[in-house]
């Protein structure tokens, strides 16, 4: 039996690992080892480990690293301690795999223990470009230290192998975040407006707003005012990750929200299928999150992604790009709302969609078994 230890250290992570990890652990060929860190031990960010037990998982490993500081120096000194407990746990359990998703930069601490353990890494998403955030450059980063690989499109599996992988390493899956739109489905609308606390056929905004951690401040009035144009419209916000300059747009969403108190509605963190369910059911989604970009075309909603964070990512042609600028939200805002910009979504296709793709994972970690040597595959001269 195999040993799968599977690292989360976000409510979005999670909620992308999801099915993975309940794979996983129904599995008989594995024993899966649930490493859980970062915003889930916080309190200020929902504490959802909560969530995750309610999930019927047992987390194998709690790290608690987070410092209430969005600092450079305090990021640094949580991802030191990261590393630190992680190697400790490597030493003693000794897992066959170790299994990270994505980008978020206590990933680059986490691997390098898991490297220096000679523990084989599983990386998926990899191969994206979102040139707004320093986390373009973790996940790069994190493809050269990682020794299976599965990917959301075929481009993006194309620049892994660009990137000196084998091509039998990287495999296409599709994007995880789609699955639970298929194994899972959507809640009722009267369902989720209960839980979240709205009228059942109130109208609203989704609002998912992150730092661009490229940039050297952040400043989000033009956003907030083109949402106060709609006063007959509900304003939805989730709160942003725990990135450099995210408290800067916390304390900017709950002054908004106490300007006005009866049209926004801030949400530290919601399970998944909550979150999917108020994808669904939204007039509009607005922000710069990757949920946008991946899993809104499939759900037929319109999509404005604002700003450079994520830029460079492949995109349905549903989706509106504006800079963080009042007048070009505004007009995209207009445009996405008209009847006719509704209508031609529902002719577009998500380019992430794979079919299973959790299972392609689980199905490709029991037929094959992955060393940490590693051999550079040079494109110019064998592709």
């Amino acid at each position: 039996m195999q040993k799968v230890a599977v690292f989360t250290s976000t409510r979005a992570e999670y909620g992308l690992l999801y099915w993975l990890i309940k794979d996983l652990h129904e599995s008989e060929d594995f024993e899966l080892q649930l490493i859980v860190s970062g915003t889930h031990l916080s309190h200020e960010y929902g504490y959802t480990v909560n969530n995750i037990i309610s999930d019927g998982f047992s987390p194998t490993e709690c790290i608690a690293t987070l410092i209430s500081d969005d600092s450079p120096q305090a990021i640094t000194r949580s991802s030191a301690m990261l590393a630190i407990a992680l190697s400790e746990y490597f030493a003693r359990e000794k897992p066959d795999y170790f299994v990270v998703l994505g980008d978020r930069i206590e990933l680059l601490a986490a691997c390098e223990a898991a490297i220096i353990a000679k523990v084989p890494i599983v990386h998926v998403h990899g191969g994206e470009i979102t040139e707004g955030a320093v986390d373009d450059k973790v996940r790069h980063a994190i493809s050269k230290l990682s020794s299976l690989h599965f990917t959301s499109t075929e481009a993006y599996r194309r620049r892994v192998i660009q990137m000196g992988e084998s091509p039998e390493c990287v495999i296409n899956c599709g994007a995880l975040g789609l699955e639970s739109l298929v194994r899972q489905g959507i809640l009722a609308r009267e369902k989720m407006a209960e839980v979240v606390g709205i009228g059942p056929q109130e109208k609203y905004f989704l609002v998912v707003y992150h730092p661009e951690t490229n940039k050297d401040s952040e400043n989000i009035d033009d956003l907030l005012a083109a949402l106060s144009d709609y006063s007959d419209i509900k304003k939805i916000i989730i709160y942003p990750n725990s990135d450099m300059m995210s408290r800067d747009i916390i304390v900017a969403i709950e002054n908004f929200a106490a300007r006005f108190p009866d049209d926004v509605l801030l949400i530290k963190s919601l399970q998944r299928e909550f979150y999917l369910s108020l994808m669904q059911y939204c007039e509009l989604y607005i922000g710069n999150s990757s949920s946008g970009i991946i899993e809104m075309p499939s759900l037929k909603r319109p999509v404005i992604n604002i700003g450079d964070r994520q830029k460079g990512r492949i995109r349905s042609p549903s989706t509106l790009d504006v800079q963080l600028d009042y007048q070009e939200i505004s007009a995209a805002m207009r445009k996405a709302l008209s009847e006719n910009f509704r209508d031609y979504m529902l002719g577009v296709e998500n380019p992430y969609y794979g079919a299973s793709p959790s299972r392609v994972i689980v199905d490709t970690l029991r037929a094959q078994k992955a060393g940490i040597q590693k051999k550079f595959f040079d494109v110019e001269f064998e592709l």
